[in-house]
């Protein structure tokens, strides 16, 4: 049986082991620092001697097993395990800053856990409401961060199950055994968890609000911590000093430049839709002024040539390929004309008389050849 020492010592980097099996593709060691996939938090990486593991995860009767990149040390190997220290450490915060939110959602504003996940950016919360308000998701980060400032002191402790239910725990104890882990928050929280727990909530050093999402019918909330909720804040930063340079305005008055200038952009793009359909329409007039079919390439977008067909063609053919990269095409007139153009195999797509569209698989130039000598 190993000897789970990430429980007793979690802050040991590196504590000397010995290969005892081979068992999943992975191995087994006498005793292991490295602690296994579960409950959200990450398996453990590091090495063992000159082997590199890549991942921990746990077998079904619990027991720790080491994936490696290659091959396998032989059993009864002795030599050191050493942990990817940075990795470990960040999610022991990270596990440690999810039980510190999860208890402020349930003990201020009455919000239970479903389901947590923990990433190399962002831990994320599922809560058991359909709806929450900015305002307390925004509160409880301010919660949070006075309770990370308060250095609470966090411990686990193995209690028979009776001891732990009777503690009123915030969450229903999810293992079957008679003796389960119970980490306490000091003065704040208690629940049933067998992860790895940074020793106060101090060390947590920051956190931020990121956002959230509707998930299953449920609000899932999503957080940084630690160094990654620097670079997030940091990030900002920058970004809020960037565009008020380029937009000369002061972080105060950003958002409103902003929304200045996209209804401005709005603006725009309404006046050049309606320069491009008066090009269209003027472009159409021109070539219906022709004698015979108006075939013709056109710059414009064709968007809104089929309208401008049916209020000004008359009867009249019309064929036009809009000379772009796509090189999409609309035809006006009559389904036999078309059939006659398509057989010729240039081009693709369809429609009902008397509008068809496409696209044209040659050049515009060929394909206004051709067309003229189907139509003449």
């Amino acid at each position: 049986m190993t000897e789970l020492l990430y429980y007793s010592e979690p802050y040991r980097k590196s504590v000397e082991a010995v290969v005892v099996g081979h068992r999943e593709g992975g191995v087994v060691f006498d005793r292991t620092i490295f602690y296994p996939e579960c409950g959200g938090q990450s398996g453990d990486r590091g090495s063992f001697g000159r082997w590199i593991i890549k991942d921990t995860q746990k077998a079904e009767d619990g027991t720790p097993v080491h994936y490696f990149e290659g091959e396998l040390p032989p059993i009864g190997t002795r030599e050191v395990l050493s942990l990817d220290w940075n990795h470990r450490y960040f999610y022991m915060k990270e596990h440690t800053a999810q039980h510190l939110l999860s208890s402020l959602f349930y003990h201020e504003f009455g919000i239970g856990t479903v389901a947590v996940h923990q990433g190399e950016d962002i831990l994320t919360i599922e809560t058991d409401k359909g709806e929450i308000p900015l305002s307390v998701l925004l509160s409880l980060e301010e919660k949070a961060i006075r309770e990370i400032g308060k250095n609470r002191s966090v411990y686990q402790k193995d209690m028979k199950r009776e001891d732990a239910e009777s503690l009123k725990l915030r969450r229903s104890i999810k293992v079957d055994d008679e003796v389960v882990k119970v980490v306490f928050i000091s003065e704040l929280d208690a629940v049933a968890c067998g992860g790895v727990h940074i020793a106060s909530t101090g060390e947590i050093e920051e956190l931020v609000y990121r956002g959230k999402e509707t998930i299953r019918g449920h609000v899932r909330t999503m957080w940084s911590i630690g160094e990654r909720a620097r670079e997030y804040r940091r990030m900002n930063e920058s970004a809020v000093k960037s565009a008020g340079k380029l937009l000369s305005a002061s972080p105060s008055s950003l958002s409103s430049e902003i929304e200045r200038l996209q209804k401005e952009l709005l603006d725009t793009k309404r006046e050049l839709k309606k320069m491009e359909r008066a090009c269209l329409l003027s472009e159409l007039k021109s070539h219906l002024e022709e004698d015979g079919p108006a075939v013709y390439a056109s710059s414009f977008s064709l968007e809104e040539l089929p309208e401008l067909a049916s209020d000004n063609a008359s009867g009249r053919t019309v064929f036009a390929i809009e000379d772009r990269e796509k090189k999409s095409f609309v035809f006006f007139g009559s389904k036999s004309d078309f059939d006659s153009i398509k057989a010729l195999g240039f081009l693709k797509g369809g429609g009902r008389e008397p509008l068809f569209r496409g696209t044209v698989l040659i050049s515009p130039s060929e394909a206004i050849e051709k067309v003229k000598e189907v139509l003449s």
